[in-house]
Protein backbone atom coordinates (compact mmCIF):
# COMPACT_ATOMS: atom_id res chain seq x y z
CA UNK A 1 0.00 0.00 0.00
CA UNK A 2 1.45 3.37 -1.04
CA UNK A 3 1.60 6.39 1.30
CA UNK A 4 -1.12 8.09 -0.76
CA UNK A 5 -3.39 5.09 -0.43
CA UNK A 6 -2.81 4.95 3.33
CA UNK A 7 -3.64 8.66 3.63
CA UNK A 8 -6.92 8.22 1.70
CA UNK A 9 -7.85 5.27 3.89
CA UNK A 10 -7.26 7.27 7.06
CA UNK A 11 -9.32 10.22 5.77
CA UNK A 12 -12.16 7.90 4.76
CA UNK A 13 -12.20 6.18 8.14
CA UNK A 14 -12.18 9.49 9.99
CA UNK A 15 -15.05 10.83 7.90
CA UNK A 16 -17.07 7.66 8.50
CA UNK A 17 -16.56 7.84 12.28
CA UNK A 18 -17.57 11.52 12.33
CA UNK A 19 -20.71 10.83 10.29
CA UNK A 20 -21.73 7.97 12.56
CA UNK A 21 -21.12 10.06 15.68
CA UNK A 22 -23.25 12.89 14.31
CA UNK A 23 -26.06 10.51 13.35
CA UNK A 24 -26.25 8.81 16.75
CA UNK A 25 -25.64 11.82 18.98
CA UNK A 26 -28.08 14.21 17.34
CA UNK A 27 -25.50 16.96 17.92
CA UNK A 28 -25.74 18.61 14.52
CA UNK A 29 -28.33 20.87 12.99
CA UNK A 30 -28.88 18.47 10.09
CA UNK A 31 -29.60 15.52 12.37
CA UNK A 32 -31.96 17.59 14.51
CA UNK A 33 -33.85 18.66 11.41
CA UNK A 34 -34.10 15.04 10.29
CA UNK A 35 -35.43 14.01 13.70
CA UNK A 36 -37.98 16.82 13.55
CA UNK A 37 -39.33 15.73 10.19
CA UNK A 38 -39.54 12.12 11.28
CA UNK A 39 -41.00 12.92 14.68
CA UNK A 40 -44.14 15.00 14.14
CA UNK A 41 -44.45 16.48 10.65
CA UNK A 42 -48.03 17.76 10.70
CA UNK A 43 -49.61 20.54 8.65
CA UNK A 44 -51.53 22.17 11.48
CA UNK A 45 -53.79 24.05 9.06
CA UNK A 46 -55.35 20.68 8.23
CA UNK A 47 -55.95 19.67 11.86
CA UNK A 48 -59.65 19.48 12.71
CA UNK A 49 -59.48 17.49 15.96
CA UNK A 50 -56.94 16.57 18.63
CA UNK A 51 -57.26 13.57 20.92
CA UNK A 52 -55.22 13.46 24.14
CA UNK A 53 -55.23 10.07 25.87
CA UNK A 54 -53.92 9.60 29.41
CA UNK A 55 -53.97 6.61 31.73
CA UNK A 56 -54.35 8.66 34.92
CA UNK A 57 -57.22 10.94 33.81
CA UNK A 58 -60.15 11.02 31.35
CA UNK A 59 -59.11 11.49 27.74
CA UNK A 60 -59.76 14.85 26.08
CA UNK A 61 -60.97 15.60 22.56
CA UNK A 62 -60.54 19.05 21.02
CA UNK A 63 -62.50 19.77 17.87
CA UNK A 64 -62.64 22.65 15.41
CA UNK A 65 -65.87 23.74 13.74
CA UNK A 66 -66.48 27.01 11.87
CA UNK A 67 -63.16 28.37 13.08
CA UNK A 68 -63.77 27.83 16.79
CA UNK A 69 -62.55 25.07 19.09
CA UNK A 70 -64.54 23.01 21.57
CA UNK A 71 -63.37 20.56 24.23
CA UNK A 72 -65.08 17.43 25.52
CA UNK A 73 -64.07 14.69 27.94
CA UNK A 74 -64.52 11.29 26.35
CA UNK A 75 -66.27 9.91 29.43
CA UNK A 76 -69.28 12.27 29.19
CA UNK A 77 -71.48 13.81 26.50
CA UNK A 78 -70.73 17.37 27.64
CA UNK A 79 -69.03 19.82 25.26
CA UNK A 80 -67.60 23.24 26.16
CA UNK A 81 -65.98 26.16 24.32
CA UNK A 82 -62.22 25.68 24.37
CA UNK A 83 -59.47 28.22 24.94
CA UNK A 84 -58.22 29.14 21.47
CA UNK A 85 -54.92 30.31 22.94
CA UNK A 86 -54.30 26.96 24.64
CA UNK A 87 -55.08 25.00 21.47
CA UNK A 88 -52.88 27.23 19.31
CA UNK A 89 -50.03 26.82 21.80
CA UNK A 90 -50.28 23.05 21.42
CA UNK A 91 -50.39 23.29 17.62
CA UNK A 92 -47.30 25.51 17.60
CA UNK A 93 -45.20 23.57 20.05
CA UNK A 94 -45.54 19.91 19.09
CA UNK A 95 -44.74 20.11 15.35
CA UNK A 96 -41.72 22.33 16.08
CA UNK A 97 -40.05 20.22 18.77
CA UNK A 98 -36.26 20.57 18.84
CA UNK A 99 -34.94 17.03 19.29
CA UNK A 100 -31.78 16.79 21.35
CA UNK A 101 -30.70 13.16 20.87
CA UNK A 102 -31.79 9.55 20.62
CA UNK A 103 -32.25 8.23 24.16
CA UNK A 104 -32.75 4.59 23.12
CA UNK A 105 -33.82 2.42 20.22
CA UNK A 106 -34.73 -0.55 22.40
CA UNK A 107 -38.45 -1.23 23.07
CA UNK A 108 -37.73 -2.93 26.40
CA UNK A 109 -36.50 0.42 27.72
CA UNK A 110 -39.72 2.29 26.89
CA UNK A 111 -41.06 1.99 30.48
CA UNK A 112 -37.86 3.63 31.76
CA UNK A 113 -38.69 6.76 29.75
CA UNK A 114 -42.46 6.65 30.26
CA UNK A 115 -43.21 6.19 26.55
CA UNK A 116 -44.92 2.82 26.92
CA UNK A 117 -48.64 2.36 27.62
CA UNK A 118 -48.35 4.79 30.56
CA UNK A 119 -47.36 7.72 28.35
CA UNK A 120 -49.71 10.42 27.07
CA UNK A 121 -50.70 9.88 23.45
CA UNK A 122 -51.51 12.93 21.34
CA UNK A 123 -53.26 12.31 18.01
CA UNK A 124 -54.00 15.01 15.44
CA UNK A 125 -56.84 14.27 13.05
CA UNK A 126 -57.92 15.68 9.69
CA UNK A 127 -61.32 16.53 8.27
CA UNK A 128 -62.42 12.94 7.73
CA UNK A 129 -60.96 11.64 10.97
CA UNK A 130 -57.76 10.45 9.31
CA UNK A 131 -54.67 10.42 11.51
CA UNK A 132 -52.24 13.20 10.56
CA UNK A 133 -49.72 12.49 13.30
CA UNK A 134 -49.27 10.81 16.67
CA UNK A 135 -46.82 11.34 19.49
CA UNK A 136 -46.33 9.60 22.83
CA UNK A 137 -45.09 11.99 25.52
CA UNK A 138 -43.26 10.37 28.41
CA UNK A 139 -41.39 11.46 31.52
CA UNK A 140 -39.87 14.85 32.12
CA UNK A 141 -36.82 15.20 34.33
CA UNK A 142 -34.34 17.93 35.14
CA UNK A 143 -30.84 17.35 33.79
CA UNK A 144 -27.58 19.20 33.74
CA UNK A 145 -27.11 20.17 30.09
CA UNK A 146 -24.36 18.59 28.06
CA UNK A 147 -21.76 20.71 26.28
CA UNK A 148 -23.21 22.68 23.41
CA UNK A 149 -22.60 22.25 19.72
CA UNK A 150 -22.67 24.55 16.71
CA UNK A 151 -26.03 23.16 15.60
CA UNK A 152 -27.90 24.29 18.71
CA UNK A 153 -30.68 26.82 18.49
CA UNK A 154 -30.56 30.08 20.51
CA UNK A 155 -33.27 28.66 22.81
CA UNK A 156 -31.17 25.57 23.55
CA UNK A 157 -28.09 27.68 24.28
CA UNK A 158 -30.10 29.93 26.61
CA UNK A 159 -31.39 26.92 28.57
CA UNK A 160 -27.87 25.59 28.96
CA UNK A 161 -26.66 28.88 30.43
CA UNK A 162 -29.36 28.60 33.12
CA UNK A 163 -27.87 25.38 34.54
CA UNK A 164 -30.47 22.61 34.89
CA UNK A 165 -32.85 22.09 32.01
CA UNK A 166 -36.08 20.03 31.64
CA UNK A 167 -35.81 17.04 29.31
CA UNK A 168 -38.90 15.21 28.05
CA UNK A 169 -38.81 11.84 26.30
CA UNK A 170 -41.04 11.28 23.29
CA UNK A 171 -41.57 8.80 20.48
CA UNK A 172 -44.02 8.00 17.70
CA UNK A 173 -46.20 4.89 18.22
CA UNK A 174 -44.98 3.19 15.05
CA UNK A 175 -41.26 3.29 15.88
CA UNK A 176 -39.15 2.17 18.86
CA UNK A 177 -36.83 5.19 18.80
CA UNK A 178 -37.10 7.42 21.89
CA UNK A 179 -35.95 11.02 21.57
CA UNK A 180 -35.10 13.60 24.20
CA UNK A 181 -36.54 17.11 23.92
CA UNK A 182 -35.08 19.94 25.98
CA UNK A 183 -38.35 21.35 27.29
CA UNK A 184 -41.24 20.38 29.51
CA UNK A 185 -44.45 19.41 27.73
CA UNK A 186 -46.50 18.83 30.89
CA UNK A 187 -48.39 22.11 30.63
CA UNK A 188 -49.45 21.18 27.10
CA UNK A 189 -50.52 17.55 27.34
CA UNK A 190 -51.38 17.03 31.01
CA UNK A 191 -54.06 19.69 31.23
CA UNK A 192 -57.42 18.64 32.61
CA UNK A 193 -60.78 19.53 31.13
CA UNK A 194 -61.07 22.77 33.11
CA UNK A 195 -57.68 23.97 31.91
CA UNK A 196 -58.73 23.56 28.26
CA UNK A 197 -62.00 25.46 28.67
CA UNK A 198 -62.48 29.04 27.54
CA UNK A 199 -62.65 31.02 30.79
CA UNK A 200 -63.68 34.38 29.32
CA UNK A 201 -67.18 35.29 30.52
CA UNK A 202 -67.61 38.12 28.01
CA UNK A 203 -65.44 40.46 25.95
CA UNK A 204 -66.29 44.15 25.56
CA UNK A 205 -64.56 47.22 24.22
CA UNK A 206 -63.98 49.15 27.43
CA UNK A 207 -64.60 52.44 25.60
CA UNK A 208 -68.22 51.29 25.17
CA UNK A 209 -68.81 51.01 28.90
CA UNK A 210 -70.71 54.16 29.90
CA UNK A 211 -72.08 53.36 33.34
CA UNK A 212 -71.28 50.92 36.15
CA UNK A 213 -73.75 50.23 38.94
CA UNK A 214 -72.63 48.45 42.11
CA UNK A 215 -75.45 46.81 44.07
CA UNK A 216 -74.25 46.07 47.60
CA UNK A 217 -76.06 45.20 50.86
CA UNK A 218 -77.66 47.96 52.96
CA UNK A 219 -77.00 51.49 51.72
CA UNK A 220 -73.49 50.99 50.30
CA UNK A 221 -74.57 50.76 46.66
CA UNK A 222 -73.39 53.43 44.22
CA UNK A 223 -73.10 54.25 40.52
CA UNK A 224 -70.33 55.73 38.40
CA UNK A 225 -70.67 57.00 34.86
CA UNK A 226 -68.62 58.40 32.04
CA UNK A 227 -69.07 62.12 31.35
CA UNK A 228 -68.33 63.20 27.78
CA UNK A 229 -66.68 66.60 27.67
CA UNK A 230 -66.47 68.97 24.74
CA UNK A 231 -63.06 70.30 23.82
CA UNK A 232 -63.25 74.08 23.45
CA UNK A 233 -60.55 74.09 20.77
CA UNK A 234 -61.98 75.15 17.44
CA UNK A 235 -62.88 72.23 15.21
CA UNK A 236 -62.37 69.65 17.97
CA UNK A 237 -64.64 66.68 18.50
CA UNK A 238 -65.95 65.46 21.82
CA UNK A 239 -63.35 63.81 24.09
CA UNK A 240 -63.74 60.65 26.10
CA UNK A 241 -64.27 62.61 29.28
CA UNK A 242 -63.93 61.59 32.90
CA UNK A 243 -65.78 59.33 35.31
CA UNK A 244 -67.90 60.72 38.12
CA UNK A 245 -70.00 59.41 40.98
CA UNK A 246 -72.55 61.54 42.83
CA UNK A 247 -70.88 64.70 41.50
CA UNK A 248 -67.34 63.66 42.49
CA UNK A 249 -64.64 63.14 39.86
CA UNK A 250 -63.09 59.70 40.15
CA UNK A 251 -59.46 58.66 39.99
CA UNK A 252 -58.56 57.87 36.37
CA UNK A 253 -56.10 55.12 37.26
CA UNK A 254 -58.53 53.32 39.58
CA UNK A 255 -61.36 53.48 37.05
CA UNK A 256 -59.06 52.28 34.27
CA UNK A 257 -58.11 49.20 36.30
CA UNK A 258 -61.79 48.53 37.02
CA UNK A 259 -62.78 48.76 33.35
CA UNK A 260 -59.95 46.46 32.36
CA UNK A 261 -61.33 43.75 34.65
CA UNK A 262 -64.97 44.26 33.69
CA UNK A 263 -64.39 44.42 29.93
CA UNK A 264 -63.08 40.83 29.88
CA UNK A 265 -63.74 38.97 33.15
CA UNK A 266 -62.02 35.60 33.42
CA UNK A 267 -63.21 32.62 35.44
CA UNK A 268 -60.73 30.87 37.70
CA UNK A 269 -62.77 27.69 37.46
CA UNK A 270 -66.29 26.36 37.15
CA UNK A 271 -68.90 25.00 39.53
CA UNK A 272 -69.56 21.73 37.75
CA UNK A 273 -73.04 20.25 37.74
CA UNK A 274 -74.50 23.55 38.99
CA UNK A 275 -76.91 25.56 36.86
CA UNK A 276 -77.05 29.38 37.12
CA UNK A 277 -80.48 29.13 38.78
CA UNK A 278 -78.97 27.00 41.55
CA UNK A 279 -75.97 29.22 42.28
CA UNK A 280 -77.43 30.51 45.54
CA UNK A 281 -78.35 33.93 46.90
CA UNK A 282 -76.88 36.97 45.20
CA UNK A 283 -74.44 38.90 47.41
CA UNK A 284 -73.39 41.63 44.95
CA UNK A 285 -74.27 42.67 41.42
CA UNK A 286 -72.17 44.75 39.03
CA UNK A 287 -74.20 46.04 36.09
CA UNK A 288 -72.76 47.70 32.99
CA UNK A 289 -74.58 49.96 30.55
CA UNK A 290 -72.99 50.14 27.10
CA UNK A 291 -72.99 52.80 24.38
CA UNK A 292 -75.81 51.13 22.48
CA UNK A 293 -78.02 51.05 25.58
CA UNK A 294 -77.63 47.32 26.27
CA UNK A 295 -76.76 46.05 29.73
CA UNK A 296 -74.54 43.31 31.14
CA UNK A 297 -74.75 42.10 34.73
CA UNK A 298 -72.30 40.00 36.72
CA UNK A 299 -73.75 38.51 39.89
CA UNK A 300 -71.67 37.26 42.79
CA UNK A 301 -72.91 34.40 44.97
CA UNK A 302 -71.50 33.05 48.26
CA UNK A 303 -67.92 31.82 48.08
CA UNK A 304 -67.13 28.11 48.33
CA UNK A 305 -64.58 26.32 50.53
CA UNK A 306 -61.71 27.53 48.32
CA UNK A 307 -62.71 31.17 48.90
CA UNK A 308 -64.07 31.54 45.39
CA UNK A 309 -67.25 33.39 44.55
CA UNK A 310 -69.75 31.65 42.38
CA UNK A 311 -70.58 34.03 39.55
CA UNK A 312 -73.37 34.14 36.98
CA UNK A 313 -73.88 36.51 34.08
CA UNK A 314 -76.56 37.47 31.59
CA UNK A 315 -76.57 35.02 28.70
CA UNK A 316 -73.79 32.91 30.24
CA UNK A 317 -74.83 29.23 30.60
CA UNK A 318 -72.24 28.28 33.24
CA UNK A 319 -71.49 29.07 36.89
CA UNK A 320 -68.01 30.52 37.06
CA UNK A 321 -65.71 30.52 40.07
CA UNK A 322 -63.87 33.78 40.80
CA UNK A 323 -61.07 34.10 43.32
CA UNK A 324 -62.64 36.26 46.04
CA UNK A 325 -59.45 38.04 47.12
CA UNK A 326 -58.74 39.25 43.57
CA UNK A 327 -62.24 40.62 42.99
CA UNK A 328 -62.52 42.15 46.46
CA UNK A 329 -59.35 44.14 45.81
CA UNK A 330 -59.98 45.16 42.20
CA UNK A 331 -63.74 45.48 41.61
CA UNK A 332 -65.94 44.93 44.67
CA UNK A 333 -64.83 48.05 46.52
CA UNK A 334 -66.65 50.93 48.12
CA UNK A 335 -67.16 54.28 46.41
CA UNK A 336 -64.35 55.92 48.39
CA UNK A 337 -61.77 53.62 46.79
CA UNK A 338 -62.36 55.30 43.41
CA UNK A 339 -62.28 58.93 44.60
CA UNK A 340 -59.30 61.12 43.82
CA UNK A 341 -56.88 61.47 46.68
CA UNK A 342 -58.44 58.67 48.73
Amino acid sequence: MTNATKTLAVVFAGTLVLALATTWSGGGAASTAAFQGELFAVDTSQVQAIRIERTDAPSIRLERADGTWSVAPTDTAATYPASTQAVQRLLRRLPSLEVGAVATRQPDKHPQYGVDSTGTKVTMLGADGQTLGQLIVGRTQMQRPSSGGQGQSPMQRMRRRRGMTPVTYVRTPDKPDVYSVEQSLNSLVERGLEAWRNKTIWTLDRSNIQRVKFSYPADSSFTMQRVVQKDTTAGSAETAGTWVSAGDTLDTSEVSSLLRELSSPEADGFAENTSPSAAGDTLYTVQLRLSDGTRRALRFHPADADNRYRATADGYPYVAQLRASNWDNSVLQGRSAFLKGE
